[in-house]
């Protein structure tokens, strides 16, 4: 079978390392599940972020998003006897299960298709 499709030599277009974090606290993991639109002569993407904590020796870190909106750090032992750390998506502590990265939406454009501009806005 012949493969029809066409890939653009210089994917990926975006790497985590193209998008800064907004918090000093967290680093960007990945870019996600792009949607992508024709508007105003431009490329747009809405593109899922994917922020996470930098891993201490010893310790499992988590960002928790409280209900006031701010973003707080967990840092746990990973000998600690109420820790289950066996995915590396989610961690489980006190039998509560968490999340170890926070996630959230950007929109960027492109005049090309090929590089991509942050809009200035976040979309939480």
């Amino acid at each position: 079978m012949t493969d029809i499709a066409r890939r653009f030599p210089e994917n990926p277009l975006l790497k985590p390392k193209d998008l800064q974090s907004d918090n000093r606290k967290l680093q960007i993991i990945s870019l996600l599940n792009p949607g992508v639109f024709e508007y105003m002569n431009k490329v747009w993407l809405l593109v899922r972020v994917a922020e996470g904590i930098i891993q201490k020796e010893g310790m499992v870190s988590f960002p928790v998003l409280t209900l006031q909106g701010k973003t707080e750090i967990t840092e746990i032992p990973f000998n600690d006897p109420d820790l289950v750390a066996t995915d590396p998506r989610v961690i489980q502590y006190k039998e509560v299960d968490y999340l170890t990265t926070l996630s959230h939406l950007r929109l960027l454009y492109s005049d090309d298709g090929i590089h991509f501009r942050n809009l200035p806005i976040m979309l939480y």
